[in-house]
């Protein structure tokens, strides 16, 4: 409801709409891709460069644990993105002055039109029952060699030794 307001405010409608991973509170990572369900518009998660914007569409690269996606989608859009895809620039002086004098918005859910039913923990449609990190990867085997060939015999050596070709 708030982004509505804020294109309703502009008079122009939102194009696309930048998310972190996730929350430090619930730590799961569902608010960006709920938000575009409610929306409905698409959405990506896990951006680490964005690397078109044009008017109808965005090209993004997303982080996989296999490598990177090049996603392309239609706009109006969302990301949620990772802290790889800026290095934050040190404010300047004038830039501090001019955010302790800035003055922010400060809507209630009256002022967005929310109803108040699907607001705050009780009208969450969702509940984070537990939460924990995952136990680290174990690490892999390196393959060395070098060339590919001997890189590759060295491979099926492994294998073999493992019982598994």
């Amino acid at each position: 409801m708030g982004i509505r307001k804020i294109a309703e405010d502009a008079g122009k409608k939102v194009d696309l709409i930048i998310c972190g991973k996730q929350t430090n509170d619930g730590d799961t990572g569902h608010v960006g891709p709920g938000i575009a369900a409610w929306l409905e518009m698409p959405n990506v998660a896990y951006v680490k460069k964005v690397e078109e914007a044009a008017e109808d569409h965005v090209r993004v690269w997303r982080m996989m644990e296999d490598g990177t996606d090049v996603i392309d989608m239609p706009l109006p859009a969302l990301i949620a993105v990772v802290k790889e895809i800026n290095e934050p620039r040190v404010p300047s002086l004038k830039g501090k002055m001019a955010a302790k004098k800035a003055t922010i918005a400060r809507w209630t859910a009256d002022d967005i039109g929310a109803d108040k039913t699907k607001i705050g923990l009780s009208g969450s449609p969702t509940i984070v029952a537990s939460s924990f990190n995952p136990p680290p990867r174990q690490g892999g085997v390196r393959v060395d060699g070098a060339t590919p060939q001997e890189k590759a015999r060295n491979l099926v050596a492994k294998l073999r030794e493992m019982k598994l070709i």
